[in-house]
C-alpha cells in the first residue's frame, strides 16, 4: 500500500544568476520559473553541471548551488530550501 506524501519548503528565495559564483542564498532543493518557462543551466550540489527545463509555476526538485546566467532562458526563477516531508 502506498501513501500520499506532502512536501513543504521552508523558504522562497529570488535566484541570483551567475556564471562565476554560487548563489549566496543557496544551496537549494528546488527551482521554479514564475514569469516564463525555459531552460536553466545549473551547478548541482555534487558539482555536476547540466541544463534542465523549468515549467512555469511547477517546482523542479533538484539540489542546486548555482543557476548560470548564460544559457538560462527561464525568468522569474525562485528557489526553495530544505523541504520537510510527511504523510497526509
Amino acid at each position: 500500500m502506498s501513501d500520499i506524501r506532502a512536501v513543504s519548503y521552508l523558504g522562497t528565495y529570488a535566484v541570483t544568476k551567475s556564471d562565476t559564483t554560487p548563489d549566496p542564498s543557496g544551496p537549494f532543493v528546488a527551482l521554479e520559473a514564475t514569469t516564463a518557462a525555459g531552460l536553466a543551466k545549473v551547478t548541482c550540489a555534487d558539482g555536476s553541471i547540466g541544463t534542465v527545463y523549468l515549467v512555469l509555476g511547477v517546482p523542479k526538485t533538484l539540489a542546486v548551488s548555482r543557476v548560470w546566467s548564460s544559457v538560462t532562458t527561464a525568468t522569474g526563477i525562485v528557489a526553495y530550501k530544505a523541504p520537510s516531508v510527511g504523510a497526509l
